[in-house]
């Protein structure tokens, strides 16, 4: 197996593809490794890192796992296809070994063997067809840029987080991103170019660095958010009944998907909710914004909540490790604990979902959690695995 992924490594080192090759060789190694169900989790982590850190690589290495896995054609059959590869690629003007160059060929892939390495035994079969399509991939993107004289596309950085775990960032222009449970956050490579823009699915405190030269915007899921330089929470997660934006400081500046010429200013201490489109809103307004009918969402200004027992807004709680629920249903409830502990929930009586709870988890493990509710009010649970039960 790793005589496939040498010889991967060995013809994109051919190509000078931009990554340093000591990171590329690891990269296969661990690639290898996970394929053979061999790597560590230590190891895992390292291949997510190296996968993040270049996201230009998701592709190809998903082309390889893809191709790892997929059904191989008799040896015969696999000869003609390497026949006729060759013969393209000679048409294109790519230098590429031809059977009159074997001990190239097997040198760079340790066949050592009297045989054409073309007619070695399946994987080596595998590893030149991936060559081949990813040699092909390669010489067209190179060719394309010489075109027009830019550099290849990237891929966007993309920054996620499981149910059960947070995470903090740091953007290239500085910004501070808190990520909860269940998020991820997309931008460009040319971030900070002209504009500095992120996408946003799930929920994220932001602390924008202040530049007046280039606007900081969020994108999430019926919201676009503009803004120069403050503190503010987005709650986007899919699935959610709303989509909610809480300022801390500063000023932000929010447009409405369906109502793009409309500009809604927020002022510290405010709260911007907008509603799904089939979704009426149950939140009390202190400001109400235009509300129309439906296909519109509904459009909610309010204040956020501070809890004077716990000294905290209620919207960021979350980067204190303070689960706060005021009077949600239990099906509301469930889906803030199913990103909270990892797990999922499921009911097995309609009406208990229409439960309503007001309390605070701090400390508590699931169980302990889930005992409090149940202290409360008249249900049952069990849990398996990372299942919740939820019954009569």
């Amino acid at each position: 197996m790793l005589t496939f992924f040498r010889g991967v490594d060995a013809f994109l080192c051919l190509l000078r593809v931009q990554l340093d090759c000591m990171t590329e060789n690891r990269l296969w190694e661990l690639l290898a490794k996970k394929l053979s169900g061999e790597a560590t989790v230590p190891e895992l982590e390292e291949l997510r890192e190296i996968l993040r850190r270049n996201p230009e690589w998701h592709y190809p290495t998903q082309t390889v796992t893809d191709l790892w896995f997929h059904h191989h054609q008799n040896s015969e059959d696999s000869s003609a296809a390497y026949d006729r590869h060759i013969a393209r690629m000679q048409e294109l003007g790519f230098d590429f070994p031809t059977a009159a160059s074997e001990s190239y060929a097997e040198d760079a892939f340790g066949t050592g063997s009297g045989r054409p390495w073309y007619r070695r035994p399946v994987m080596a079969w595998v590893g030149l067809l991936f060559i081949g399509l990813l040699g092909t991939w390669g010489y067209f993107q190179f060719k394309q840029a010489a075109k027009i004289g830019e550099p290849l596309a990237e891929l966007p950085s993309e920054v996620s987080t499981r149910n059960g775990s947070k995470s903090k960032i740091t953007l290239p222009d500085g910004t501070q991103v808190w990520l909860n449970a269940g998020s991820k956050l997309t931008y460009g490579k040319d971030f900070g170019a002209t504009l500095r823009e992120v996408t946003l699915t799930g929920e994220a405190y932001f602390d924008v660095v202040k530049n007046k030269e280039k606007p900081f915007l969020i994108h999430a899921r019926n919201i676009d958010i503009r803004v120069l330089g403050t503190a503010f929470n987005v709650k986007s997660y899919p699935g959610d009944k709303t989509t909610e934006t809480s300022l801390i400081r500063g000023s932000i500046e929010v447009s409405i998907h369906n109502r793009p010429k409309e500009k809604i200013i927020l002022k510290p201490n405010e709260k911007l909710v907008v509603a799904s489109e089939d979704v009426p809103s149950a939140q009390p307004a202190t400001r109400a914004i235009n509300i129309n009918k439906n296909p519109v969402p509904k459009i909610v200004v309010d204040q956020i909540h501070f809890d004077s027992l716990e000294n905290a807004v209620v919207e960021t709680a979350w980067m204190e490790n303070k689960l706060i629920f005021r009077d949600e249903s239990f099906e509301e409830l469930a889906s803030k604990m199913e990103r909270w502990y990892g797990v999922t929930f499921r009911f097995e009586d309609e009406e208990i979902r229409q439960l309503r709870f007001s309390g605070i988890f701090v400390t508590e493990n699931l169980q302990q959690a889930l005992r409090a509710l149940h202290i409360t009010a008249n249900f049952n649970y069990r849990i398996e695995k990372d299942l919740v039960i939820i019954s009569r």
